[in-house]
C-alpha cells in the first residue's frame, strides 16, 4: 500500500497559532517604528526580542500543523508522540475510536478529544489521545488503520 499522512490540527491550536503569529508580526511592526522614530537602547532591545518572537512563533506555527499519522506498508507513526509512536498494523488486536459529542456545560476540553484505544496482541492496551479532531477525521484515521490491519 501507498505511504499516506493524515494531519490532525485541532482548530483550537490553529486558531491561537494565527492569533499568535499576527501578533509577533503586528509587534515587529511597531518596534521597528519605534526604532525609526528613536535610536535609543531600548527600542533596540525591544526590536531584538520581537526579532526573536517571530523565530519562536514560526516554530511553534510549523510543529502544530506538523501533528498527524503517517501511514506506512507495515506500520504507522503517530508523530507527536516522543516514545513508542510506531506501531506494526500486525501487532494490533483490536481498534476502537471514541470521541464524546454529547452537550454539556460541565465538560473540559480534554474531555472532548478524540481517542484511539488500541489493544495489542501481547496484552497491552494503548490510549492514544489525538486532540481536538472532528468526528470525520477520526472515522478517516480508524479506517485506514483497519485496511492496513486486514491487509498485514
Amino acid at each position: 500500500m501507498k505511504n499516506k499522512f493524515i494531519r490532525i490540527v485541532s482548530p483550537i491550536t490553529l486558531a491561537i497559532a494565527l492569533a499568535l503569529d499576527f501578533a509577533v508580526v503586528y509587534y515587529i511592526v511597531f518596534a521597528f517604528n519605534k526604532l525609526e522614530e528613536s535610536l535609543s537602547a531600548i527600542n533596540i532591545i525591544f526590536s531584538i526580542i520581537a526579532l526573536l518572537s517571530v523565530i519562536l512563533a514560526f516554530f511553534y506555527s510549523r510543529e502544530s500543523i506538523r501533528h498527524g499519522v503517517k501511514f506506512r506498508e507495515n506500520e504507522f507513526e503517530i508523530t507527536f508522540l516522543d516514545d513508542n509512536n510506531i506501531i506494526r498494523y500486525c501487532d494490533i488486536e483490536k481498534l476502537e475510536s471514541f470521541l464524546d459529542t454529547k452537550a454539556s456545560l460541565k465538560k473540559n476540553f480534554v474531555d472532548r478529544y478524540s481517542k484511539l484505544i488500541i489493544s495489542l496482541k501481547d496484552g497491552n492496551v494503548l490510549t492514544l489521545e489525538l486532540g481536538m479532531t472532528t468526528k470525520k477525521k477520526l472515522k478517516k484515521i480508524e479506517d485506514e488503520i483497519r485496511i492496513r490491519m486486514e491487509n498485514a
